[in-house]
Parts: structure tokens; C-alpha cells; sequence
């Protein structure tokens, strides 16, 4: 991810939260302490009032004068951006079709806020799923998930499964608020599922703050936490998984590539290595140059593109 989509994150982070430390802020973006102060100090610099507060308790505050409000389109404007993600398609000739995809789908959750415009859309047929969790405002749900950690009271939350294709009511004793690849979300125990779990804001039908009192754990770890469940925060990217061999394995765990990469030993010399992104135009040309070294094992699509590549270079140098 790249330093202006930190620094928007940071921002809305702040914007929404009281008090924010330097090592939450670490522990979302996946960057160490050191570039958090140093992001800080550039959002400083572009004259963004962001203070610090020192000692045991401190952190980053945003002044409250200062706000970036959530652009509102119409309903119109909106369902013609979603029904662009329908035509523009790379079967079309659009090559970043996934990267509209992932833009779309930020526009939509910080533009749909209210029932009303739910339930025109739902008449479209289109998105039904994602966008059953707007009778409460993203205000709304931020502030009352602040308040429950604040006092330590559990939350009452009307959450919208999609593999049951209903809302349901469940108890959760939040860890954590995070702004994360464009989404809020909510960390914290779950009594249905009996263990830690992550709540998107957008499938929040309603909440409200309960009289049951709660404590974090202290053994409770958000990089952890985020570390073992990636895969939930990109729902909306593409998986691609590479499978290295041979000298190619060394130097591919030697080094940080991706800020959710995951690698998984296969045996001494044969690595799977997974990473989720916006597109796989600039993927494409890293993996063929690692040669025989590297074969894509999904999405389908690349491995076939890949192939084509190979097949054309082929044809080109048969005669030699």
C-alpha cells in the first residue's frame, strides 16, 4: 500500500477515534513504530492538526475542528458506478477491471448510509448483500463502538451473515476499531462463535450498548490477530498464489514482499507463496522473470495469461 493510503487511513482513523497509539496505527498498516512518527510528522507538515500525547496512556488525537467528510453521491452517480463494474470488464478489453472493483466498493461504503438508499438499490437487484447494514449511519456505529470499548461494555449487534443470507443477533465485547484496505471494521469476542472474530461495519444492521462489562484480554495481540486472519480484510482483492522452486526459494523468503504475503513450505526446495492485490498487471511480469522457477497456481486467468506470454516467446524463438 502506499504512503497516501496510509496517510488517509491515518486520518480516518483519527477522525473517528479519541486517542490512537503508535503501535494500533503500526499494527493495522503493518509498518514498524518509526514510519508511523515519520507519517505523523508529514501530516504535520501539510499543516493537518494532529497532536501527540506523552507518557503510559498517550498517543495520536486529531483536533476536532478539523474534520474530512465521507463524500455523499447520488443514487444515481452510485448505480452508475456499480453497473460500470458490470461492463467494463477485461473479457471487454478493460484491463483493471479488479482495480474499478476495489474502488467501487471503497465509494460504496463511504456513501451509503441510510436505509432509504438500501432499499432502492435492493430493488436493482445489484450488491443486495453488502449493503444490508445501513439503518444506523457510519457515525452511529463508530461512536457507539467507542463508547462500549471506553466503558467496557459489551455491544448488542444485528450482523448480516452472508453464507446464511440473514441478520441475526450477537453479543460482542469489542478489542478494536480499525480502518483497514478501505473498510471499518470491529475486533472482539463473539459469544455465538465462542472466540475472537471481526465484524465488518458495513453488514451492521444495528447496535446498542448493553450493561454487561467486559475486559480485554491482556494477552490479546492485534498484530496477532491481523497476521492470522488477512484473508478476511481482502475479500475484495485477488489472491495470487505462486509456487517457487528450486534457487528461487531462498531469495524469495529473504525478503518482505507484500505486506500480507504468507508462505507455506511445501518441502526443502518448494515454497507456495500467497499475497492478495488491486490488479496482477505489474505481478505478471515479476513472476516470468523468475523463469522456470515460478508457476502460477491461481487465479486461473493469470496462469493462462502467463502461458499465452510463454507460448508467443515460443513462437519467436523456435527458429533460433
Amino acid at each position: 500500500m502506499s504512503k497516501f493510503s496510509h496517510l488517509l487511513e491515518i486520518i480516518l482513523t483519527l477522525q473517528y477515534k479519541e486517542l490512537v497509539t503508535a503501535s494500533e496505527l503500526s499494527e493495522t498498516l503493518k509498518v514498524d513504530k518509526k514510519t508511523i512518527y515519520r507519517y505523523i510528522d508529514s501530516l504535520n507538515k501539510a499543516n493537518i492538526p494532529v497532536h501527540t500525547v506523552k507518557g503510559r496512556y498517550g498517543g495520536f488525537y486529531i483536533d476536532k475542528n478539523f474534520y474530512m467528510k465521507p463524500f455523499n453521491l447520488t443514487k444515481e452517480e452510485l448505480k452508475s458506478l456499480i453497473m460500470s463494474t458490470y461492463l467494463l470488464t477485461k473479457e471487454n478489453g478493460f484491463i483493471y477491471e479488479n482495480q474499478l472493483k476495489d474502488a467501487v466498493c471503497k465509494i460504496k461504503q463511504l456513501s451509503l448510509n441510510n436505509s432509504e438508499e438500501f432499499n432502492d438499490f435492493r430493488d436493482t437487484g445489484l450488491f443486495s448483500l453488502e449493503l444490508i447494514g445501513n439503518e444506523e449511519s457510519l457515525e452511529e456505529k463508530i461512536s457507539k463502538i467507542n463508547i462500549s470499548m471506553n466503558r467496557g461494555r459489551s455491544l448488542s449487534i444485528d450482523y448480516f451473515s452472508i453464507n446464511k443470507n440473514d441478520s441475526s443477533m450477537v453479543k460482542v465485547d469489542p478489542y478494536n476499531l480499525i480502518f483497514k484496505e478501505g473498510s471499518w471494521y470491529v475486533i472482539g469476542y463473539c459469544d455465538v462463535k465462542n472466540d475472537v472474530d471481526v465484524f465488518d461495519l458495513t453488514r451492521i444492521k444495528s447496535l446498542k450498548i448493553t450493561k454487561d462489562v467486559y475486559m480485554r484480554p491482556h494477552n490479546f495481540s492485534l498484530n496477532e490477530f491481523l497476521n492470522k486472519n488477512c484473508c478476511t480484510f481482502n475479500e475484495n482483492k485477488t489472491k495470487v498464489v505462486i509456487k517457487f522452486t528450486g534457487k528461487s526459494v531462498a531469495f524469495i523468503k529473504s525478503c518482505k514482499w507484500h505486506i500480507n504475503q504468507h508462505i507455506k513450505e511445501l518441502s526443502k526446495d518448494s515454497i507456495l507463496f500467497t499475497i492478495y492485490l488491486d490488479g496482477t498487471d505489474d505481478v505478471k511480469a515479476w513472476i516470468l522473470g523468475f523463469g522456470k522457477d515460478a508457476e502460477i497456481i491461481e487465479p486461473l486467468y493469470l496462469r493462462n495469461e502467463i502461458k499465452q506470454e510463454i507460448d508467443e516467446l515460443n513462437e519467436k524463438y523456435k527458429n533460433f
